[in-house]
């Protein structure tokens, strides 16, 4: 009888801790996605992340919630602080005023704000709507000094030092360290002066701060389209695609192809494209034609963030990802590199041993689902497997490549044309 009350007992516990843990669980579900479709700005994955870490990590300054108050990256706070100072005096109200009426005018976009940010509790509104200003506040008098609309103080350190503004170049452009365009665009016009009334300004102002450091060999623009801007990052993005944002690619699917030292001897001839769309790449009769790239110390860290960026956000398609996978098929060595340079495909300030790195791994770990050269490449391989420009390629490069060559190929031809004539007519006498 003992041994039945036991067993009783013990199933009793046993189902009083499953109704434990079930309310614990409940408690625990979630009604909603923690991925909203607003998300705009992410952590960077971490298999991306791995590969090179020091192109996500800002070097001097956090901006936005993802790097905030890392204790390295402190110093800048005193220049932001200093920075939103000076605009405010320049402001024909008084300081605490201005304050209290950008306070009220991004408070009102402060659940918007939160939406943009990708896994982070921003559940603290006043410490949001302070980031926000002093952060965005901080950009625009950055912005202004740099193209002159404000003059940069004597004594500015950002200015006044080469190291700090090309850090900046590069903390500027992070995936993880951008706000809401609708929040800068909103305390620009909070600030806005009179000759900054021009449609478009912020824009024109933010890419010229940029204009050096573009992979492209002429200056960005931005043409307005249905999609808004979400933030600066993409902004860059969309003003490298402008010119090819409605071109729809004829095969999507993933398509591999030899690099440039294999292609030579195939016969491809390589020629610079046009330089205002570097992603306008055309193949056609053995002739590849490529927009020139500038390739600079940031040009690694803008690559990668605009990758990771599409790879976070489904509402990107995979344009720059699919440029990268073409630039990696393209160049294996840093021989591939040194022709492209040749030709004025790339200009760079690196080594084309670190080109050819750079470019080996920039597409790792990513997911092409829509691969925008697919055409091009198909192209690529059915030239590479033909034989005609193989054979052509060969008798160029070994019996024409000098004046010397051309005459001993004409003379062994003249040679054997004779020797045939002869034996011919040795038969016919007999």
């Amino acid at each position: 009888m003992d041994e039945i009350d036991c067993s009783t007992q013990v199933s009793v516990e046993i189902e009083e801790l499953n109704k434990l843990l079930a309310c614990a669980l409940r408690d625990k579900l979630r009604d909603q996605s923690p991925s909203m479709s607003e998300n705009c700005i992410f952590k960077v994955p971490g298999t991306l992340r791995r590969r090179n870490e020091t192109s996500y990590e800002p070097k001097i300054v956090s901006i936005g919630p993802f790097h905030s108050g890392t204790n390295r990256l402190e110093p800048m706070e005193k220049i932001k602080m200093w920075y939103l100072h000076c605009l405010l005096v320049r402001l024909p109200i008084p300081p605490e005023e201005s304050l209290q009426y950008f306070s009220g005018e991004i408070r009102k976009l402060a659940k918007r704000t939160i939406s943009c940010y990708a896994e982070i509790d921003l559940s603290h509104e006043n410490e949001l709507v302070e980031m926000m200003i002093v952060d965005g506040c901080f950009l625009l008098e950055l912005f202004r000094r740099d193209n002159w609309i404000v003059s940069p103080h004597k004594d500015d350190p950002i200015f006044n030092t080469s190291w700090m503004l090309e850090n900046l170049y590069h903390d500027l452009i992070l995936l993880e360290n951008q706000i809401p365009w609708f929040v800068l665009e909103c305390l620009f016009k909070l600030t806005v002066s009179d000759k900054e009334q021009e449609d478009g300004f912020l824009t024109k102002l933010v890419l010229k701060f940029f204009e050096t450091r573009m992979l492209m060999a002429v200056p960005a623009e931005y043409q307005p389209g249905d999609r808004e801007i979400k933030h600066i990052l993409d902004l860059l993005r969309i003003s490298i695609l402008s010119s090819s944002l409605n071109i729809k690619p004829e095969f999507r699917t993933l398509e591999l192809f030899p690099p440039v030292t294999d292609l030579l001897r195939a016969g491809v001839r390589f020629k610079e494209g046009t330089r205002e769309d570097i992603l306008n790449i055309k193949f056609s009769d053995g002739v590849f034609e490529i927009p020139p790239i500038k390739i600079q110390g940031n040009s690694e860290s803008l690559f990668r963030n605009l990758i990771a960026y599409e790879q976070c956000d489904r509402q990107c398609t995979d344009k720059l990802t699919s440029y990268a996978v073409f630039l990696d098929c393209l160049i294996n060595t840093s021989k591939d590199a040194d022709l492209l340079c040749d030709e004025r495909i790339i200009s760079h300030a690196l080594s084309t041993e670190d080109l050819a790195i750079l470019f080996n791994g920039l597409y790792n770990d990513t997911l092409v689902y829509d691969y925008h050269y697919g055409g091009v490449a198909r192209k690529v391989n059915e030239y590479h497997r033909s034989i005609w420009p193989k054979w052509r390629a060969i008798l160029k490069r070994d019996y024409f490549n000098n004046p010397w060559s051309i005459s001993s190929f004409i003379a062994a031809i003249l040679i054997l044309v004779f020797t045939f004539l002869q034996t011919l007519f040795t038969i016919l006498s007999y």
